[in-house]
Protein backbone atom coordinates (compact mmCIF):
# COMPACT_ATOMS: atom_id res chain seq x y z
CA UNK A 1 0.00 0.00 0.00
CA UNK A 2 1.69 3.17 -1.05
CA UNK A 3 0.43 6.57 0.08
CA UNK A 4 2.04 9.62 -1.77
CA UNK A 5 4.02 12.06 0.67
CA UNK A 6 4.11 15.54 0.47
CA UNK A 7 7.09 16.76 1.43
CA UNK A 8 6.27 20.64 0.92
CA UNK A 9 7.09 20.39 5.10
CA UNK A 10 10.49 18.63 5.12
CA UNK A 11 10.60 16.04 7.40
CA UNK A 12 11.76 16.50 10.78
CA UNK A 13 12.72 13.77 13.79
CA UNK A 14 12.62 13.86 17.32
CA UNK A 15 16.44 12.42 18.72
CA UNK A 16 16.94 10.31 22.23
CA UNK A 17 20.93 9.65 22.36
CA UNK A 18 21.39 7.84 25.47
CA UNK A 19 24.28 7.18 27.12
CA UNK A 20 25.04 3.52 26.30
CA UNK A 21 25.42 5.30 22.75
CA UNK A 22 22.08 3.83 21.20
CA UNK A 23 20.37 6.72 19.29
CA UNK A 24 16.17 6.38 18.49
CA UNK A 25 14.51 8.97 15.68
CA UNK A 26 10.90 9.76 15.92
CA UNK A 27 10.23 10.75 12.17
CA UNK A 28 6.91 12.88 11.37
CA UNK A 29 6.05 11.13 8.32
CA UNK A 30 2.58 9.59 7.03
CA UNK A 31 1.56 7.25 4.12
CA UNK A 32 5.13 5.29 4.22
CA UNK A 33 5.29 2.35 2.84
CA UNK A 34 7.35 -1.02 3.43
CA UNK A 35 10.25 0.48 2.09
CA UNK A 36 10.45 3.15 4.47
CA UNK A 37 14.14 4.51 6.17
CA UNK A 38 16.45 6.44 7.51
CA UNK A 39 20.26 6.85 6.16
CA UNK A 40 22.74 7.98 7.87
CA UNK A 41 25.76 9.04 5.44
CA UNK A 42 29.38 10.12 6.35
CA UNK A 43 29.99 13.30 5.58
CA UNK A 44 34.27 13.10 5.11
CA UNK A 45 33.81 9.24 3.67
CA UNK A 46 30.97 6.91 1.32
CA UNK A 47 30.12 5.32 4.71
CA UNK A 48 26.13 5.07 4.67
CA UNK A 49 24.27 3.11 7.80
CA UNK A 50 20.66 2.63 6.58
CA UNK A 51 18.35 1.99 9.06
CA UNK A 52 14.12 0.65 9.04
CA UNK A 53 11.55 3.09 9.33
CA UNK A 54 8.71 1.05 11.20
CA UNK A 55 5.47 2.88 12.40
CA UNK A 56 5.59 4.40 16.10
CA UNK A 57 1.88 6.00 16.48
CA UNK A 58 -0.16 8.15 14.09
CA UNK A 59 2.03 9.75 11.45
CA UNK A 60 5.49 8.70 13.16
CA UNK A 61 7.99 6.66 12.05
CA UNK A 62 11.00 5.05 14.06
CA UNK A 63 13.99 4.31 13.67
CA UNK A 64 16.67 2.48 15.98
CA UNK A 65 20.65 2.45 16.13
CA UNK A 66 21.54 0.49 18.65
CA UNK A 67 25.43 0.81 20.66
CA UNK A 68 25.86 -1.95 19.12
CA UNK A 69 26.36 -0.50 15.27
CA UNK A 70 29.80 0.76 15.05
CA UNK A 71 29.84 4.17 13.74
CA UNK A 72 33.66 5.97 12.83
CA UNK A 73 33.99 9.42 14.70
CA UNK A 74 32.55 12.15 12.07
CA UNK A 75 30.22 14.01 11.33
CA UNK A 76 27.17 11.80 9.64
CA UNK A 77 24.12 13.74 7.85
CA UNK A 78 20.54 12.04 8.57
CA UNK A 79 17.94 11.53 5.31
CA UNK A 80 14.95 9.54 5.31
CA UNK A 81 12.78 7.95 2.38
CA UNK A 82 9.42 6.98 3.13
CA UNK A 83 8.01 5.97 -0.55
CA UNK A 84 8.91 4.24 -3.16
CA UNK A 85 8.75 7.26 -5.32
CA UNK A 86 10.83 9.33 -3.66
CA UNK A 87 14.47 9.51 -3.14
CA UNK A 88 16.31 10.05 -0.06
CA UNK A 89 14.96 13.51 1.80
CA UNK A 90 17.07 15.74 4.04
CA UNK A 91 15.89 16.02 7.48
CA UNK A 92 15.80 18.57 9.90
CA UNK A 93 15.46 18.72 13.67
CA UNK A 94 12.83 18.30 16.51
CA UNK A 95 12.92 17.62 19.90
CA UNK A 96 16.52 16.33 21.07
CA UNK A 97 16.72 14.50 24.32
CA UNK A 98 20.64 13.87 24.28
CA UNK A 99 22.22 12.12 27.67
CA UNK A 100 25.43 14.21 28.68
CA UNK A 101 28.23 11.31 27.99
CA UNK A 102 26.52 10.21 25.09
CA UNK A 103 29.18 9.61 22.13
CA UNK A 104 26.43 10.23 18.87
CA UNK A 105 25.26 13.80 19.55
CA UNK A 106 22.32 14.91 17.52
CA UNK A 107 22.41 18.48 16.54
CA UNK A 108 21.22 21.31 14.13
CA UNK A 109 23.59 22.03 11.19
CA UNK A 110 23.78 26.28 10.32
CA UNK A 111 21.58 24.93 7.22
CA UNK A 112 19.00 23.90 9.76
CA UNK A 113 19.18 20.04 8.77
CA UNK A 114 19.72 17.23 11.04
CA UNK A 115 23.47 15.30 11.60
CA UNK A 116 24.92 13.04 14.29
CA UNK A 117 28.69 13.55 15.68
CA UNK A 118 30.38 10.06 16.40
CA UNK A 119 32.90 10.88 18.86
CA UNK A 120 35.42 8.91 21.05
CA UNK A 121 33.29 7.72 24.08
CA UNK A 122 33.74 10.23 26.96
CA UNK A 123 35.32 9.68 29.94
CA UNK A 124 33.91 10.54 33.17
CA UNK A 125 35.16 14.33 33.99
CA UNK A 126 35.77 13.13 37.79
CA UNK A 127 38.14 10.18 36.52
CA UNK A 128 39.90 12.54 33.73
CA UNK A 129 40.41 15.16 36.51
CA UNK A 130 41.92 12.67 39.18
CA UNK A 131 44.29 11.00 36.92
CA UNK A 132 45.16 14.39 36.18
CA UNK A 133 45.54 15.42 39.44
CA UNK A 134 47.52 12.12 40.23
CA UNK A 135 49.79 12.53 37.64
CA UNK A 136 51.01 15.94 38.47
CA UNK A 137 50.82 15.20 42.06
CA UNK A 138 54.24 12.42 41.46
CA UNK A 139 55.41 14.64 38.89
CA UNK A 140 55.97 17.59 41.07
CA UNK A 141 58.03 16.96 43.54
CA UNK A 142 61.40 18.26 42.76
CA UNK A 143 63.48 17.85 45.81
CA UNK A 144 64.18 15.09 47.47
CA UNK A 145 61.84 14.56 50.47
CA UNK A 146 63.70 14.17 53.85
CA UNK A 147 63.44 10.85 55.80
CA UNK A 148 61.52 10.95 58.99
CA UNK A 149 63.30 11.16 62.26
Amino acid sequence: MTTHVSHAAPLRADCIADSAGGLTFDVSASGATDVAHLVLRHREGREEVNLPLTPAARGRLRAALPSSVALPEGHWDAYASVTEEESDHRLVPGAMDVHPLADRVPYETRQGNLSVECRLAATPLGARGTARSATMDLHSRTEPVPPSC
